[in-house]
Order: C-alpha cells, then sequence, then structure tokens
C-alpha cells in the first residue's frame, strides 16, 4: 500500500528518504533487492555470537551480523535514525557526547542514585522499534522491512549498529517520564544506555523518587538490576557512569592510581601493542580529566 500524504509529508518534514517499496530500499541502499529480502523475518543465521568478559565477571553475549546486513543497518542509522532526535536526558551512543556530558549534570550534589536495566537490549522488543519507523511516517509493510532488519528473534540485538540509537529513540517516553518528575522535584536525571543516574541535595526526595522511579521503568516494560543499585551520599565518593561528581567531576584519585601503574606495566612490556594501550588510556583520561591527563602524560614522559 502506497503511503498516504500525511506519511509521505512527515517523511520530508524530517528529511528522512522516501522508501515505499523494497525496491526504493534497494535503490537507496545499492544492495540487490534480493539480498535484502533474505535479512526480512527470520534473520538469525546471519548473526553469529561473540563473548566478551563483564567487568564484574560472567561473560556477555553479543549478536553481530554478517557483513551485508551490517551494512543495512548502518545506512538505515546514517540516513533515518541519526535524523531523530532522543530526548535531551539521554547521554550515551550520541555523537558528540560521552561520560563527562553525563556527568557533568550532577556535579556537587550531595546525593547520587544509579540505577541500571537488566538485560537492556534484549529487553527492548521488536514492537517498539516498529512503533518507532511507523511514528515517523513509514507505512506498516517498510516499517515491518526496516524494523526486521535491525532486530533479532524480536529483540535489539546488542552488536548491531542501529541497536544503540534505536535503544534511544525507543527510550523517549520512559526518559520524559522520569525526567519531568525530577524537574519537578529539584531533581537532576540522566541515563547513559542502561544507566540512570538521580541526582539533588535533599535525601528526603531522593529516597522518594526511588520508589516512584522503580514504578516507572516496570510500566515501561524494563527490569532493574538490583545488584547495581546504589545510594551515594555526603560521606562517600559519587559516582556517575565511572566519574566522580565530588568535589570537581573527574577520574578520582583511586582511578588514576589504578592508570598510573596500568602505564607503568605497560611501558616496561615495551611492545607496540602495549604503547597502543597507554595512547588510548591517556585518550580516555584526557576527554573526561584534563587535570588527570596532564598528570599521567607527565608521568608516563618521565618513564
Amino acid at each position: 500500500m502506497i503511503e498516504t500524504n500525511q506519511e509521505l509529508y512527515t517523511q520530508r518534514l524530517l528529511a528522512l528518504p522516501i522508501i515505499q517499496s523494497i525496491e526504493d530500499l534497494s535503490t537507496r541502499t545499492r544492495l540487490p533487492a534480493s539480498l535484502i529480502s533474505q535479512y526480512l523475518g527470520d534473520n538469525s543465521r546471519y548473526y553469529f555470537n561473540i563473548h566478551h568478559k563483564k567487568k564484574t565477571g560472567g561473560m556477555r553475549s553479543i549478536n553481530s551480523p554478517n557483513r551485508q546486513l551490517k551494512a543495512l543497518q548502518r545506512w538505515i542509522l546514517k540516513n533515518i535514525l541519526e535524523k531523530l532526535k532522543p530526548s535531551r536526558y539521554a547521554k550515551g551512543f550520541i555523537p558528540k557526547l560521552n561520560l563527562l556530558d553525563n556527568a557533568q549534570p550532577h556535579a556537587g550534589n550531595q546525593y547520587v542514585l544509579k540505577i541500571d536495566f537488566k538485560d537492556f537490549f534484549p529487553s527492548i522488543e521488536a514492537n517498539k522499534v516498529y512503533s518507532i519507523f511507523r511514528a515517523v511516517g513509514y507505512s506498516k509493510k517498510i516499517s515491518y522491512y526496516l524494523t526486521s532488519i535491525c532486530t533479532l528473534k524480536g529483540y535489539l540485538p546488542q552488536g548491531a549498529p542501529s541497536s544503540p540509537y534505536l535503544s534511544n529513540l525507543v527510550c523517549i517516553r520512559i526518559d520524559h517520564r522520569i525526567g519531568r518528575y525530577c524537574d519537578k522535584y529539584a531533581l537532576i536525571y540522566t541515563r547513559y544506555a542502561d544507566d540512570i543516574s538521580i541526582s539533588g541535595n535533599q535525601l528526603s526526595s531522593i529516597k522518594k523518587s526511588w520508589l516512584i522511579i522503580k514504578m516507572i521503568i516496570s510500566e515501561e516494560g524494563f527490569i532493574i538490576n538490583k545488584s547495581k543499585e546504589l545510594l551515594s551520599g555526603p560521606r562517600s565518593s559519587r559516582i556517575v557512569t565511572g566519574l566522580v561528581t565530588n568535589p570537581t567531576i573527574g577520574i578520582g584519585r583511586k582511578k588514576y592510581n589504578h592508570y598510573r601503574k596500568e602505564i607503568f606495566n605497560l611501558k616496561r612490556n615495551g611492545s607496540m601493542s602495549h604503547i597502543e594501550k597507554i595512547t588510548g588510556i591517556l585518550s580516555f583520561v584526557k576527554s573526561v580529566d584534563i587535570k588527570r591527563y596532564e598528570q599521567l602524560k607527565k608521568y608516563y614522559e618521565t618513564i
């Protein structure tokens, strides 16, 4: 069925590519329609599993698509998804934003509440992804095509390049619900992927928000990782996505000492791959903590 005038108007208004058939998608992506058709419906045979160790222990399974499917997902990401704006509370998976942008709004606040989603990507079902494409003007048929390409067995696969940005778009509703509540009670809310941070200066407000936010998360179909719930106060370091927010934002003394020791051990090894790891450490620290970066750089140069 051809899109209605309203659907086409919405696509043009958002500067999205007009796609009315699989042939249109083929022309725009420069991939054969027969190839694209393979990825509609059950496409599990085009993924392979990669296992990574979690920092907290255990293994994480990553579903990685094959080269052609990944190319399709990247095209959708660049030409459709990145033209749509996530909520202002979302700080992860967004070009030009990093961990510092997520921690900065919480700087100096006396209390920080951290809540983490359990199985974040698998908990985002295909029907929510489908709703995103329908909402921006694509027909039911095209929305089904795009959803099939971007999902695996009815959910977002963690290894697909389109999944992170899609997760932000799906979370617009939950972001606005939590964000509006926090704005009302002088609390700060940010979300970096599956990591929620709430901060403020009134313990009673933080504790009350804990209950309300748990309810909102449940109503939106997400599950809380109870092992990662944490409320920090004035007598402890307040940490937001790995960065200390008091008295100033940065990696903190503990993480600084860890990186200093790691640089020493890597430098002693002296191999090219270890030099690259040191460069990576310095690059990361520079992006979030200039003062500690200068200290680590100076230390590296002296040894």
